[in-house]
């Protein structure tokens, strides 16, 4: 009776065993499940990253307070003051482009703004689409369009950054701003296209040289009449349609 009453609590107890496991493991295969393939109506967060296999970043959308600063050459730049958006990097994990927004009202000036931009390799935005407007005491400054920019073949913004605080330190105003200037024609960006309404109501297409220097306007102004300008490449220019 002993041996047969025990048979069967090791029966149970190994039955209870193998259910747990059973149980276990299609519990634990359904929450691996759900993790990979979570459907929900709505989310809401201050801060979402994408990362690819590896780990690193492909895009952050964030709020203006956990924004990511920026990465380049592999480094994060210094913690700054970015809008909310989104910002872009590409497969090596440095930052190529972003989405942003943001509007300043201080009661006297509004300032409001939204910018598509993507970056060049290792530095700066090189194509933007742009709306920025400011309003103040009844006018408005507003300026919309493409903008095409460039920068010397093999610059980076580290190098330039560290140039340029180096420049920051010199005591001397006058061999600074002339270090200044030069960092800035040497390894600066260049505007080459703009496309669209510029500050003074101007709706057009402006062309500039390899320099940033302008070179040709073509263009509505601000009373309605149509304008064609070549410049030459000290910014002396001449009207096409004037006879």
């Amino acid at each position: 009776m002993e041996k047969k009453l025990k048979r069967r609590i090791d029966l149970l107890t190994a039955y209870a065993i193998f259910t747990l496991l059973i149980f276990g493991y299609m519990s634990f295969s359904s929450f691996r499940k759900t993790a990979n393939t979570e459907k929900m109506d709505e989310l809401t967060v201050k801060r979402i990253n994408v990362v690819g296999e590896d780990g690193s970043l492909r895009m952050v959308i964030s709020n203006e307070t956990r924004q990511h600063p920026g990465r380049i050459a592999g480094k994060d730049l210094a913690k700054r003051k970015r809008p909310a958006g989104i910002i872009f990097f590409n497969n090596d994990g440095n930052e190529c482009g972003g989405l942003i927004f943001e509007v300043h009202d201080t009661g006297k000036v509004i300032n409001s703004g939204m910018s598509f931009t993507m970056d060049n390799y290792n530095n700066d935005q090189v194509v933007q689409i742009v709306n920025s407007e400011e309003y103040a005491d009844g006018k408005g400054n507003v300026r919309r369009g493409l903008v095409i920019n460039e920068f010397p073949k093999g610059s980076s913004l580290p190098a330039f950054m560290n140039k340029y605080e180096a420049i920051k330190k010199i005591k001397d105003t006058t061999l600074r701003k002339q270090k200044m200037d030069d960092l800035m024609f040497f390894e600066g960006s260049r505007r080459r296209l703009f496309i669209g309404r510029t500050l003074n109501n101007q709706s057009g297409l402006f062309l500039y040289d390899s320099a940033g220097k302008p070179r040709m306007e073509i263009y509505v102004d601000n009373t309605g009449s149509p304008q064609i300008k070549v410049l030459d490449a000290k910014g002396n220019s001449r009207n096409v349609l004037l006879k």
